[in-house]
């Protein structure tokens, strides 16, 4: 957390990005919380549409050029033990172009099924709620 951010909401974009054959992106975050499986994606900057911020970041993190499809959910998430308040636009995507590659972001990249997400460790709170809302479990 940056100095000056305690008690400050802070609004950011995901994706649930299929592949075509029933895998979806999930990435390792190699930043605090650092070893937590997520869907990639970050914040949103000041004037910036969540679906804009989301293609940039998702870039950024992973190398893909996405192509959002449609809203799965709005989730909000507050940990008052860590200064944490943030709201999430989760959203459905495809790639479109660009190759994976993991980031200082995101240490770690695979396309698994929603059952081989379910296995794994260490999964942040959102990813089985959002493969839930998605319909994908």
């Amino acid at each position: 957390m940056e100095e000056g951010e305690q008690h400050v909401v802070r609004a950011g974009a995901a994706a649930v990005i299929e592949d075509g054959s029933g895998r979806v992106l999930i990435g390792r975050r190699g930043k605090y919380p650092k070893g937590i499986w997520v869907f990639p994606g970050g914040g949103i900057e000041y004037g910036e549409r969540s679906e804009e911020a989301l293609v940039r970041e998702i870039r950024e993190e992973t190398g893909l050029v996405i192509k959002p499809t449609r809203l799965i959910t709005v989730f909000e998430m507050i940990v008052p033990r860590i200064n944490v308040h943030r709201i999430i636009f989760f959203y459905m995507a495809r790639k479109v172009g660009g190759e994976v590659k993991a980031t200082s972001d995101i240490d770690q990249i695979k396309w698994l099924t929603p059952k081989e997400i379910a296995e794994l460790e260490d999964l942040g709170d959102t990813v089985m709620p959002i493969l839930k809302e998605a319909g994908l479990i």
